[in-house]
C-alpha cells in the first residue's frame, strides 16, 4: 500500500507521517513545500493543455505523477505554497487529481478539526470533495486502517470509517466497473429494479442527477431508471466544478483517456452516493448491525449475549455469525450482490419486511430471547443499553424511517453538531 503525504510545511508533514507510521508501521512517501509547489504547477499546466485541445478525443493520458498509485493525504491548509492565484486547499485540487491522476484513494486533512464525530449523515465530513475527510489524529488509530474494533484507539472508531487498507484494491475495481457500463443505466448496474428505485428518498435520487424526476412523472426520459452513468458524470460537480469542462470531456468519450477520466470521477461519486444515500440511512439496503438491531432472532441462540452480538460484526464469510438456516431461506436471496460499492454484507430490507415468515418469528418472541443491546456507530460495536456509560440516542438527518442512533460519547472525541444529542 503506498501512501503520499502532501503538505505546504515539514513540521506538519511530519505529524502526519508519524502518525500514519504509529498505526501501519509504514513510512509514508512526502510532498512538501517547494517539491509539492512544483509537482502541482505542473500538473495543472497539463491539465490546461489537454482540456485547451479543440478535441478532446485526441488528448494523450497526462505524463505520470507522484500521486499515481497511492492514498494520498492532503492537508487541507496549503497557504503556504508559492503558487499564483489565491490560496490552495486540499479541497480546491482534490477533484483534478481524482481525474486527471492515477491516485486511488483522496484523503482531506483538518477541514473542519473541531469535529471528530458526524451526526448529521454518519459518513464524516459530507462537503469533502476528497473521497474521506479526517483530522491528522484519527491517522494514528490502527482500527481505521484495519477495521477492528480491539484496534481501536480509545475504542473510537466510527462505524462509517472505510477500512484504509482495502480502500486502494475497492476503488480500482469501482473504476473499471464504471468504464465498462459508461453509456448503460446507472441504477440498473447497480441492481436497483423498479420496486428498488420505489425505495429510494428523493434526495437519493437527486443526489445521482438533479434533472431525474419521482416515479410519478410523465416525462419516461426523466425517469430515475433513466439517468445513465454519463449523465452522474455531467450533473455532479464535486470533482470537476466547471460544467463547460465536463462537456468537453464528455464530448471525447471515444478517447481512452476521457473515458478514464469520466469513470474515475463517477466511480467516485457513486461511491460516496452509496456511503451518504443508501448505507447511512440504512434504506433500502441495511447491513449486518442494523439489521440484527431490527430483527434479533436472525442471531438464533447468540441473540442472549452482547458478545454473540457482536461476533457477527468480525466475519466476512456466510452467514456472518447468524443462524445458518434462517439465512439460507431469508437472507442469502436478498444479499447485495455488488460488494465493491458496499465493503460489508447489505440485505434488501424491504423485500425482508415483506417475508411474513420473518414476522411470525418477531412477534413470536419472548422476554429474554435477546440481549438489551444496541449498537454504537462511534464505537462500531453492541453495548449494553443500560451500563455505567448508558449509550446516548439520537437522530440523524436521514429522510426514512431508520433515523435513530447510539452513541457511546468516547472521550476526548468531539461530536457534532451537538444539538442533535439533545433532541
Amino acid at each position: 500500500m503506498k501512501i503520499l503525504v502532501c503538505d505546504d510545511k515539514q513540521d506538519l508533514c511530519d505529524e502526519i507521517t508519524s502518525n500514519v507510521r504509529e498505526a501501519t508501521g509504514e513510512k509514508p512517501a512526502e510532498l512538501v513545500g517547494a517539491l509539492l509547489t512544483e509537482e502541482l504547477t505542473k500538473f495543472f499546466d497539463n491539465v490546461r493543455s489537454c482540456l485547451n485541445i479543440d478535441n478532446l478525443a485526441y488528448c494523450e493520458p497526462l505524463p505520470a505523477t507522484p500521486f499515481d498509485g497511492s492514498i494520498v493525504i492532503l492537508d487541507n491548509n496549503l497557504t503556504f505554497l508559492k503558487i499564483p492565484g489565491p490560496p490552495l486547499t486540499a479541497e480546491s485540487i482534490a477533484g483534478y487529481l481524482r481525474a486527471f491522476t492515477r491516485a486511488d484513494y483522496l484523503i482531506s486533512l483538518n477541514l473542519n478539526s473541531e469535529v471528530d464525530f458526524d451526526l448529521r449523515y454518519l459518513v464524516g465530513d459530507y462537503s469533502t470533495r476528497a473521497d474521506l475527510a479526517l483530522n491528522t489524529s484519527h491517522l494514528a488509530n490502527r482500527a481505521l486502517w484495519t477495521g477492528k474494533p480491539s484496534e481501536a484507539k480509545d475504542g473510537f472508531l466510527p462505524w462509517y470509517w472505510p477500512r484504509l487498507n482495502t480502500v486502494v484494491a475497492r476503488r480500482r475495481k469501482q473504476i473499471e466497473f464504471v468504464n465498462t457500463n459508461l453509456t448503460k443505466p446507472v441504477l440498473e448496474i447497480l441492481d436497483f429494479k423498479s420496486e428498488r428505485i420505489a425505495q429510494l428518498s428523493a434526495t437519493a435520487i437527486g443526489a445521482l442527477s438533479p434533472n431525474a424526476e419521482s416515479e410519478g412523472t410523465t416525462n419516461e426520459d426523466l425517469r430515475p431508471e433513466k439517468i445513465n452513468v454519463s449523465d452522474v458524470f455531467l450533473a455532479r460537480d464535486r470533482s470537476l466544478p466547471v460544467r463547460s469542462e465536463r462537456e468537453m470531456i464528455f464530448k471525447g468519450i471515444k478517447n481512452e483517456f476521457m473515458r478514464e477520466v469520466m469513470a474515475r470521477t463517477v466511480a467516485a461519486d457513486i461511491d460516496f452516493w452509496f456511503r451518504r444515500h443508501i448505507v447511512a440511512p440504512q434504506e433500502p439496503l441495511v447491513d449486518l448491525p442494523h439489521l440484527v438491531s431490527r430483527l434479533p432472532f436472525l442471531l438464533g441462540k447468540n441473540a442472549r449475549n452482547a458478545d454473540g452480538w457482536n461476533r457477527c460484526l468480525s466475519t466476512r464469510e456466510a452467514p456472518f455469525g447468524l443462524d445458518a438456516q434462517l439465512y439460507k431461506q431469508h437472507l442469502a436471496p436478498t444479499l447485495y450482490s455488488h460488494d465493491v460499492w458496499v465493503p460489508d454484507p447489505c440485505f434488501w430490507w424491504h423485500e425482508l419486511k415483506k417475508d411474513e415468515k420473518l414476522d411470525e418469528l418477531f412477534f413470536s418472541a419472548e422476554e429474554g430471547d435477546w440481549a438489551d443491546v444496541v449498537f454504537c456507530e462511534d464505537k462500531s460495536t453492541f453495548v449494553q443499553r443500560k451500563s455505567d456509560h448508558e449509550p446516548t440516542e439520537f437522530p440523524a438527518e436521514f429522510e426514512g424511517s431508520w433515523g435513530q442512533r447510539y452513541v457511546a460519547q468516547v472521550s476526548p472525541y468531539r461530536y457534532a453538531p451537538r444539538s442533535r444529542l439533545a433532541l
